[in-house]
Formats: structure tokens, sequence, C-alpha cells
């Protein structure tokens, strides 16, 4: 289909927003002393992250005042759901690798409309990659074409995942020998990328990733002629209540159908079947999570460890349970176990869960207490 004169307008903005970005960020990167601390307990953000977020935002914004707003570090509102074009940002994205001098972080810049990337920039700058795809008019690194492999076999396949998964027993069918992608890029963006240029057949990971981590790659790789859903194989709609997919693959159209039908059984939730602890609804109120000084005290653990079966929930060994904390309110266990699990993001086999005790038994007495 044609390239509408809006998104190749956009495209153009989100590239001059993307290199004026980098520049910034390069400077953070190449100082020894950029303060960083916890948004929530392992969820690090660096002041680099926010001034890049800020110069990004005010340069969007002025350029198209009547979008919507969606970034890793911005508060989410009304207007940004509602809307029906929308700027989604990620302004650093592998804060991690950034911390620790790696070059496999990334910008990612993209533009919404309904909820589909109409037009996208991935600028790596240590790399020297920029990645850049406008709806029906390709993608491109550093300006020249690009297309994912016609790779259609998943033994000797180029994939960038976690060899945990690959190698854990619980799999009813042993994977093949796959060619694990070295080093691993930090940054979500840059692997999907990686795969619409063709240096890798295939990026996989199962487990939540957010929209921001995602939108612009998800153009780049279709635009690329390749196919980036979830692990069952659904599309992605972006903007949703929660701004979160279930999971990650992306390859070419024909590797893509056979991973998908390899790893479909693991079952990992759509993070929109669930209430954000941070949103009131009808049936849910703050007072019911133990967020007022009024409320009985609630009780909410929040455990994890290796499953037995990537596809169940039962815990290989009990006695290694990750007990992470206790906590009165479901916000506070919510954002614990974010941490735990962004954490331990690259391995299916890994799980974290919260717990609501609602009852506990006094074995001295044998009185049970509601809670």
């Amino acid at each position: 289909m044609p390239v509408s004169d809006l998104d190749r307008e956009d495209l153009d903005i989100l590239r001059s927003v993307a290199r004026e970005a980098g520049e910034l960020a390069v400077d953070y990167f190449e100082r020894s002393d950029v303060r960083f601390w916890d948004k929530s307990k392992g969820n690090p953000v660096t002041e680099a992250d926010l001034a890049v977020n800020n110069l990004i935002q005010q340069r969007l914004m002025r350029a198209r005042p009547d979008y919507g707003w969606l970034s890793e570090e911005t508060a989410i509102n009304n207007d940004t759901r509602t809307a029906k074009r929308v700027w989604i940002v990620d302004p650093i994205d592998g804060t991690r690798a950034f911390m620790r001098q790696e070059p496999y972080w990334c910008i990612g810049l993209g533009v919404l409309d309904q909820g589909l990337p109409h037009a996208a920039v991935v600028r790596a700058p240590i790399l020297g990659e920029t990645y850049s795809a406008v709806r029906g008019g390709g993608a491109r690194l550093n300006g020249k074409p690009i297309k994912v492999t016609d790779c259609a076999q998943e033994d000797g396949c180029r994939i960038i995942t976690n060899e945990g998964m690959l190698t854990h027993p619980a799999w009813p069918v042993p994977w093949p020998a796959v060619d694990l992608v070295h080093p691993k890029p930090n940054a979500t963006l840059i692997r999907m990328c990686w795969v619409a240029a063709g240096k890798a057949d295939a990026a996989l990971t199962l487990w939540r990733k957010s929209d921001w981590d995602l939108a612009a790659g998800t153009l780049v790789v279709e635009e690329a002629g390749g196919v980036a859903t979830t692990h069952l194989g659904e599309p992605y709609l972006f903007n949703r209540g929660e701004p979160a997919q279930r999971s990650l693959l992306a390859a070419g159209k024909a590797l893509h159908s056979l991973l998908s039908a390899r790893v479909k059984g693991v079952r990992l939730p759509d993070p929109n079947w669930t209430v954000r602890p941070y949103d009131q609804t009808q049936t849910m109120e703050r007072q019911t999570m133990g967020d007022t000084a009024t409320s009985k005290q609630l009780l909410h653990l929040v455990i994890g460890g290796e499953l037995k079966d990537v596809t169940d929930v039962q815990f290989e060994d009990l006695s290694k349970i990750d007990f992470v904390g206790a906590f009165a309110s479901y916000k506070e266990a919510y954002d614990a176990w974010k941490g735990a699990a962004q954490r331990t993001v690259d391995s299916a086999e890994t799980r974290y869960f919260i717990l609501h005790a609602h009852k506990l038994l006094d074995p001295e007495t044998g009185d049970h207490h509601h809670v």
C-alpha cells in the first residue's frame, strides 16, 4: 500500500529527534558520574533515561501537540488511551547495558495510529546503527533497505534467546541444534532490528514486554518482510489498558510459523486480562488492596523459582523457592513482582507469582485467622 503523507512526515520528525536524542544519550554514556536508582525493586533508571525522555517529549509534542504520548518514563493518562495517533517512546532501551558501559542500548521512537505502528526509528548510537521504517515503505538500516532471512527450518537457525530456556528438560520435544546469537543485546528493540536486518533469524522472549519495547521494532520487522507477534502468533495491538504484551516472537514468515508451533504450549498471561494495581475500577477499589490507613491488613507474598514444566506452574524444587517479600497492599506486591520478573525476563522456566493469603493457621491453638 502507498505511504501516506502524514506517515512520511512523522518519520522525518522521528529521524530528526532520534539524532538529537542520541547525541544527548551519548554525552551521558561517556560520563562516569551518571546517577541511577530503582523505580521499583530490580527495575533501574538513570538520570540519562529521564533527560532523554524529556528532550524527546518536548520535541515530539511541539511538532504534534494533538498526539498522545506513551513512554516508559512518563505516567499514562486517559488522553493517550483515547488518542487516534500516539507517540510511543523508549528513551533508552537497554538501561542495564547503558549502565555497564556496553554498546547494546538504543533509543526507540514510533507513532501509533489506532494501536498500530505507522512510522518508527531505532537508533543505537554506539553501534552506529539507525533503523527506520514506515508503513508500506519498507525498512532501512542507515538508509539502505533491509530484509529478514529466508530461513525455513529450526535446525541451525540463528536465534536470540535464553540458552537455559532452550535446554530445559520440560520441553515435550527437545529443541534441535540452534545457533545462539552472541552477544545477546540487552535491548529488545535491537534484537528485533537484528532480525529485520538478517543478522539473526529469530528473536524469542517468553515473558511480558512493554509496548515501548516492541512497537518500533515490530514495524521494522514487518516492513523487512518478517512477522513480530506473541509466541502464540497473536498480532500486537498497542496502547491498550495495560501497555504490555505477553511475549515476543520475531522471525521470517516460515520460521515464525515453526517456532510458534513449538512454543505455543507455554502458558503466559495476557497483561490486559489483569487489573493494574494503580487503576481503580468498579469492582476493585483501592480500599480492597490495603492502600488506606483504615483498611484491614492483607497479606501478599511474592515468590518465584524454577518450574518443572514451562507449560505448568509446579516448582522444580520447593527448597529453592525465592521469597521476595510479604506486602500489605497489592500495589506494593505488584511492584516487587515486576522487579523480580524483569530480572529473569529471558528465563522462561523461572517464574514469579503473587500469593494472596486468605487464612493463617496457628498450630499451637488450632485457630484459623482470616486476613
